[in-house]
């Protein structure tokens, strides 16, 4: 084989060039920098493997185009590869086509919507699997119903044996439960009470749904509209809300935060590592300066960060560092947490502080303090406030349920009582 292009989130890059180099020998050009740069790399020919970003493959498709490769391996595929109208997608698929073998790799081929598996499929196969046209995809497997303003397609009860199978025998599956050293996983769950900032909690609720009834009827009420509105009943259950100003404000009474701390100073004392993961970045703020007044030392990691690979690889065999805080929709790809082997270690902790609505990102980010042999067993504490978003968040999380199924069918006020 003469090229191999790689396709991958920005934040696994550099990760991708170890791994090649460590496992095959050969150095892997990076094509990620800036234009000019990236042009000039793209003319290098004595490579055998290359790396690129998706959102650079519409960018510089020609130039790819040029390079000729044999065989294109599509990364985390169900995050990138979904949209069909996407540029990214449309380019991934013109480039498989050129290329004699292709492999895409993902936790779960569906991340979000069985409507989504076409698009990888399409870049995997050309089409034998479900086909070279959405629509005939969509109208063999799936029905329409229109519910208020969001027409949601279902899968026909009578495909589902067909759609799983062809899924399946293209796909090779690995599991937890055939590695024979893989680390023991231990699930905790801590309830804190409402009580101090109930509250906070219902006036924000007040003004949540006030504002969503006055939107009612007009072309501002959107599923977008209504989750951003809902961010800040999980804001308060965190311990902050926004001032008038758009300010980000500490509120008096902080029991989730009071909660976490408590329970990393436990976990430090024991002389053991924890990852604390995030929504907020007001958040990930508020737990780095608590720990500092304890003289609890930690990293911090949020999505803006240029320097990630130093930041967590810097956690990771640091002696003195044993709390990583970082932001779950950034930080739960691509990176290792597990501390390098320490012998006296029973668990090497993670604690979910907030949570998104999506699945992928809590299951993205328990890997990253999992890995095959190590000694230590693995620990995740689920962290919510009784009575509140958390909780409706949990639910959906828990039974893979979309936030847009759930206002749908149950509305708003269902989903914050």
């Amino acid at each position: 084989m003469k090229h191999i292009l790689v396709v991958c989130p920005t934040t696994v890059i550099l990760n991708w060039k170890i791994q090649i180099k460590r496992f095959s020998g050969y150095d892997a050009l990076d094509l990620h920098a800036a234009r000019e740069e990236r042009l000039r790399r793209l003319s290098l020919i004595d490579y055998n493997f290359y790396i690129i970003n998706y959102e650079a493959l519409p960018l510089f498709i020609m130039e790819l185009f040029k390079l000729k490769f044999d065989m294109i391996i599509f990364d985390e595929s169900a995050r990138y590869i979904r949209n069909i109208r996407a540029k990214r997608t449309k380019s991934a698929i013109l480039l498989s086509d050129k290329a004699k073998y292709k492999l895409i790799l993902t936790g779960t081929p569906i991340a979000n919507r069985p409507l989504d598996i076409w698009s990888q499929f399409r870049v995997l196969d050309g089409g034998e699997t479900f086909g070279s046209n959405f629509y005939s995809y969509r109208s063999k497997y799936f029905y329409k119903i229109n519910i208020g303003r969001w027409p949601k397609w279902i899968v026909k009860k009578q495909s589902i044996p067909l759609l799983q199978s062809s899924i399946y025998e293209n796909c090779i599956r690995f599991t937890r439960d055939v590695l024979d050293n893989a680390p023991e996983r231990v699930y905790d769950t801590l309830i804190v009470p409402i009580n101090n900032i109930e509250k906070d909690y219902n006036d924000v609720k007040v003004k949540v749904m006030s504002e969503i009834e006055t939107m009612k009827g007009t072309v501002n009420l959107q599923i977008n509209n209504i989750l951003t509105k809902l961010l800040r009943l999980q804001q308060v259950t965190s311990g902050f809300i926004k001032n008038e100003s758009g300010v980000e404000v500490m509120l008096t009474h902080t029991p989730k935060l009071d909660a976490l701390i408590e329970e990393v100073e436990s976990i430090v004392d024991s002389g053991e590592s924890v990852v604390v993961w995030c929504r907020f970045l007001f958040s990930i703020k508020m737990i780095a300066n608590k720990l500092k007044e304890k003289k609890i030392k930690s990293i911090t990691m949020q999505g803006s960060d240029k320097d990630k690979y130093a930041k967590w690889k810097g956690f990771q065999k640091s002696r003195d560092i044993d709390v990583f805080i970082g932001q779950v929709s950034a930080g739960s790809v691509g990176i290792e947490l597990f501390k390098l082997e320490e012998e006296n270690a029973e668990f090497q902790h993670m604690i979910f502080y907030e949570y998104t609505w999506t699945l992928d990102d809590i299951e993205q980010a328990k890997g990253r303090i999992d890995r095959i042999g190590q000694k230590s067993k693995c620990r995740y504490l689920t962290l919510y406030v009784e009575k509140t978003i958390d909780e409706t968040m949990l639910e959906v999380i828990r039974d893979r349920k979309k936030i847009v199924d759930l206002i749908i069918e149950r509305g708003v006020e269902e989903v914050v009582k």
